[in-house]
């Protein structure tokens, strides 16, 4: 996972909505779940003319469903009839000669909430085809996709005779794409505005590039290394075949379409010249590239020398020097050396220009202009601290832990570097000891740190009962907070209970401080109590878990089932809650405390059109008292605006959240973690669905493009998150004053950001 779910509280969100909720008993709940579980649907058709259509054939399946079962019904004389059928979330799809299918992927009902779908059936046609190749010969085999631009038709897939020809049954009266495929050809995608009386495709096979690539001094290069990418990939990234022929590379069944091909040449040592070109290749045809070093000159060598801040000369350290982006820019250049005895470097094969230098394992990052020759170069190394870590007898610990790197030392010192400048947190920890956490911020080089100090710390035997005096064996977990406005430096986390048969757990190296001691169980319920300072013992009595319990319906109030769930505050979560097919949802949390539930629509019953896509604000509820249900009725949100963030240089663990209103820059860790648990998630599917697309990963496409939409008018701040040593995070408000999306880029977080260390 690239991100874990924080279920913390922050007060920001009760502008965008919070629950109307109330707490119920568990019998109300239970005489719900009795009721008959039957719901009515209507089933109207008619024509383009608003005429009745009777004995229309129609089916509906369950869209949650791994294997569905299959209603089927007909409508009456009147173009009518009614089923009673289970609630849920169900496809609904009509068939019958001489008009177009017809599809709703969305048809929600449930008890009290009956559903219509009506339909309007349009007539169709038979639009026969064929296909050939460049020459005119046909191909057999084509895999041929129509995907109409009507929300309530379904895709038609066929695969071509071995003649070429074709034949689309069922096409609608309205516009719409064109696929075709075949191996060994270019996939070909055309628009029309209209049904096609008939098709005469051509597929041209797919084309050929052919690359040259000469030195900087003009000669052929019998082996060039060349990186051809897709700009616009319409097929999977390098299914091309690349071969070497005399003095070139070639490469065979490119997609018609853009490609960047980039010619980097070695000039010795470690020294590269690197060019770039971009190029249209067709389809069917043999495209010819050249690429060259023209007008690039060769600067003289740049030496120089480099020191430490008292002027010593700084040995064995690598630099590298560059000029341009090999990414972007039509030249590029690398080099890179190591300084001898004296400190001294040369960096050859450097192109007339600016150059940017670099000093490796520590921080020097220099551009010097066309004119420097010998030049000096002050390496900062990376900040460091150093210090003692002391047992509870004030002796040296001569092997200990930091950042879990091993230290063994007579003396107890360590030397620990950071990653960069800024603050950082350290955790020290040894064997028999109980750990401890401190929070660093250097403003030199080298920072001393106060000596630490590891306590002895206390075994506590942890006994947990149910509330009849039975033994609590179930499995679960346990966790210790500091007192409420108290600080700690204990550096524990929770931990997962091993019980024996009188449900006893042992927890060692506790500080002798006080704390709140919170644990949790699958099935005997929940505890929280004071631990004191020197206390070694303890009985929790469990208490039953509290209850969030709801209903999620659409804007029309129809039921939503399949959403997933997740508060942060569940018991002992070992998988995540979905709706059912009422769209209730009922999920075991922890009492008495402030949480936050997300709701995230992961599933869609597969196919096209899919589904309209729901989202949720994140809301805020108070779980009750221990045995209580309480209930929240989230709602999805609606709104004539979006935030598109375009964030190129996303990676694994970046992250996009946003928050209602011009929200400042938290000014803690605990504030930073405590919004991010109450924002708002990018929608689950990207902004593109594409139809032709249909076998993309859209939740890591959402991911890499993340997208807010239905979101009403008004102020809001978007937070790019970075995870890297600490949090860094960049703030963005936006006003959205107009219908439509609002569109802006992002650098991500690490780059300037401002860096959250607990």
């Amino acid at each position: 996972m690239r991100w874990s779910q924080v279920g913390l509280v922050v007060g920001m969100l009760a502008c965008a909505g919070t629950s109307n909720q109330k707490p119920v008993s568990v019998s109300e709940v239970a005489r719900t779940e009795a009721a008959p579980a039957s719901a009515l649907l209507t089933v109207l058709a008619k024509d383009a003319k608003g005429h009745p259509l009777p004995g229309i054939a129609f089916r509906i399946r369950e869209a949650m469903a791994d294997h569905p079962e299959v209603i089927w019904g007909t409508t009456d004389a009147q173009g009518k009839t009614g089923l009673t059928v289970p609630p849920g979330w169900y496809v609904f799809t009509a068939e019958a000669s001489g008009y177009q299918t017809f599809v709703d992927p969305d048809v929600r009902l449930g008890r009290e909430h009956p559903a219509t779908v009506t339909m309007t059936l349009r007539s169709s046609r038979s639009v026969p085809g064929r296909v050939v190749d460049g020459a005119g010969q046909p191909l057999r085999a084509v895999s041929l996709s129509w995907i109409p631009a009507d929300t309530t038709a379904p895709r038609l897939d066929l695969v071509g005779n071995p003649d070429g020809t074709f034949l689309f049954e069922g096409m609608g009266p309205g516009p719409g794409v064109l696929l075709a495929r075949r191996k060994g050809y270019s996939d070909e995608r055309w628009a029309y505005d209209a049904r096609p009386s008939e098709l005469k495709l051509i597929l041209r096979e797919q084309g050929t590039l052919r690359v040259t690539a000469f030195d900087p001094k003009g000669r052929p290069v019998g082996s060039p290394r060349v990186e051809v990418k897709a700009l616009d990939p319409v097929a999977k990234e390098g299914a091309w075949i690349d071969e070497h022929v005399k003095d070139a590379r070639m490469y065979r069944g490119l997609e018609a379409g853009r490609y960047r091909v980039t010619f980097t040449h070695p000039l010795g040592g470690n020294a590269e010249w690197i060019t770039s070109s971009e190029v249209e290749v067709v389809a069917g045809q043999t495209r010819e590239l050249t690429l060259r070093f023209e007008g690039v000159v060769e600067r003289a060598p740049l030496r120089g020398r480099v020191i430490d801040a008292g002027g010593r000369p700084v040995a064995d350290v690598w630099l590298s020097a560059s000029s341009g982006d090999p990414k972007k820019d039509a030249f590029a250049s690398e080099d890179s050396t190591r300084t001898d005895a004296q400190g001294r470097f040369t960096l050859e094969h450097l192109p007339r220009g600016r150059v940017r230098v670099e000093v490796s394992g520590g921080v020097a990052k220099v551009e010097f202009g066309p004119e420097a020759k010998d030049v000096l170069l002050e390496r900062r190394p990376s900040p460091f601290v150093e210090g003692r870590v002391l047992g509870p007898d004030g002796k040296a610990l001569t092997r200990f832990k930091v950042n879990s790197e091993t230290y063994e030392d007579p003396e107890g010192r360590y030397r620990y570097t950071l990653e960069g400048p800024g603050p950082a947190g350290l955790v020290f920890e040894a064997e028999g000891l109980a750990s401890t956490r401190m929070r660093v911020d250097p403003r030199e080089e080298r920072t001393a740190l106060p000596d630490v100090s590891l306590e002895a710390g206390r075994t506590v035997r942890v006994r947990l009962v149910r509330e009849n005096g039975q033994p609590a064996v179930s499995k679960g977990r346990m966790d210790l907070h500091p007192l409420p406005g108290r600080e700690s430096t204990f550096a524990w986390f929770q931990t997962f209970r091993i019980v024996d048969a009188d449900g006893r757990d042992v927890l060692e190296n506790v500080p002798r401080e006080p704390f709140i001691l919170d644990a949790e169980t699958e099935e005997d319920g929940t505890a929280s109590q004071p631990l004191g300072a020197d206390v070694e013992e303890v009985t929790m009595r469990l208490s039953p878990e509290a209850t969030l319990a709801g209903t999620m319906v659409d804007e029309v109030g129809r039921p939503l089932q399949g959403l997933s769930l997740m508060t942060g505050c569940e018991v002992y979560p070992d998988r995540v809650p979905v709706t059912d097919a009422e769209g209730r949802f009922s999920l075991s949390v922890v009492p008495e405390r402030e949480c936050v539930l997300s709701v995230y629509q992961y599933k869609d019953p597969g196919g096209w059109p899919i589904p309209p896509l729901r989202v949720f604000w994140p809301l805020r509820f108070n779980s009750g008292r221990p045995g209580e249900t309480v209930r929240v009725d989230p709602r999805p949100r609606t709104g004539p605006a979006a935030v598109q963030v375009l964030f190129p240089d996303a990676g694994e663990w970046d992250r996009v959240i946003l928050v209602p209103g011009d929200v400042p820059m938290p000014s803690t860790a605990e504030a930073m973690n405590a919004l991010i648990a109450s924002a708002a998630e990018p929608d689950s599917a990207p902004a593109e669905q594409r139809p032709e697309r249909q076998v993309e990963n859209w939740f890591y496409r959402a991911w890499g493009e993340p997208r807010f939409s239905q979101l009403p008018l008004g102020r809001y701040t978007v937070f790019v998150l970075g995870n890297r040593n600490g949090l860094f995070v960049l703030r963005y408000p936006v006003n959205l004053t107009e219908p439509g999306v609002h569109r802006f880029e992002t650098k991500r977080a690490v780059v300037g950001g401002v860096h959250f260390v607990h």
